[in-house]
């Protein structure tokens, strides 16, 4: 209920007349009447009588200025308690994010966001693609930057980055110095894979349907749950990977080396998902910087400016 109209039904019980009401509150009598007839509409029953000398309480509007006095100083002290609450603490603003985005892209974002809102009590929360979308929809976390296409009615999505998936390999792979490799050869190498749920594993899926394979026809060695631990293996030669570039920092260079497969295009977007209640005012500072990150990972990764 508008705490005006209270004000309103308290001060013309109070003075008697609907004049001296409106000149009491600086309003138009009109609108002090209005404000009465909404009470009247939203309690179902007349609080004044009119007389020609004024106006005065019905019995319903006896009972309701009863609580009138506590239902103003209620909403006063709420005001003042949530005014305080938002000046004494930090705003909270938590980030789901998969973890590849957490992992190679989140550290190029979140100084700038702290430095421009130092007030705000940032967190990470970091699982794989699925995982991540899910605690968007439960509103678990403000805002969702996941790898894999999901979707669901009170999500919106925003891609901001089109990433490329490669076959990774170690520097002491026979692949190493090739550019491509033929799919047959791919499907019979050892693989280290993300968990299902990822969103690496989600695209790799999805290349491979439409060249009508099946992920459980590769050579599966081994499944990880996060980039780096599958790196660690295709370093020590357990087998071959399919990853981001994104991953392969330029002091990696020499360790690792990006093999493409002939007739797979292994394509997705790097999206921002957020829930529809959530307020836009608190989110759209951070989805302006990962919008501004994209040009700088093109850059990184292809030397070109591609937004």
């Amino acid at each position: 209920m508008n705490e005006q109209l209270w004000t309103t039904f308290k001060t013309v019980a109070e003075v008697g007349t609907l004049s001296q009401a409106s000149r009491s509150l600086n309003l138009s009598q009109s609108a002090v009447t209005q404000h009465i007839q909404q009470l009247e509409q939203y309690y179902h029953s007349p609080l004044f009588v009119r007389t020609s000398q004024g106006v005065h309480l019905t019995p319903a509007g006896e009972v309701l200025y009863r609580y009138v006095n506590d239902l103003l100083r209620m909403a006063h002290e709420s005001k003042d308690a949530v005014i305080r609450t938002h000046n004494a603490r930090p705003q909270r603003f938590t980030i789901g994010a998969s973890f590849t985005i957490a992992e190679y892209i989140l550290p190029e974002i979140l100084p700038t966001y702290c430095r421009l809102h130092p007030d705000s009590d940032v967190s990470v929360m970091m699982s794989n693609s699925r995982a991540v979308f899910e605690h968007v929809l439960h509103k678990e976390c403000d805002i969702g930057l996941i790898e894999s296409t999901l979707q669901h009615p009170q999500i919106t999505i925003q891609p901001f980055f089109s990433d490329c998936l490669q076959v990774i390999v170690g520097k002491h792979h026979a692949w190493f110095d090739r550019q491509s490799v033929e799919l047959d050869d791919f499907m019979a190498e050892p693989l280290v894979i993300r968990e299902p749920g990822s969103g690496t594993r989600s695209t790799l899926e999805d290349a491979l349907k439409v060249v009508n394979v099946d992920i459980q026809q590769l050579n599966i060695r081994l499944v990880l749950s996060t980039t780096q631990a599958i790196k660690s293996m295709v370093k020590e030669g357990f087998g071959v990977s399919v990853l981001s570039p994104l991953v392969i920092t330029p002091e990696e260079r020499h360790t690792f080396h990006q093999v493409t497969i002939k007739g797979l295009s292994i394509l997705r977007n790097f999206s921002i998902a957020a829930h529809s209640d959530t307020l836009p005012s608190l989110i759209n500072p951070f989805v302006h910087l990962v919008l501004e990150s994209s040009s700088r990972l093109n850059s990184r990764l292809y030397g070109v400016n591609r937004s």
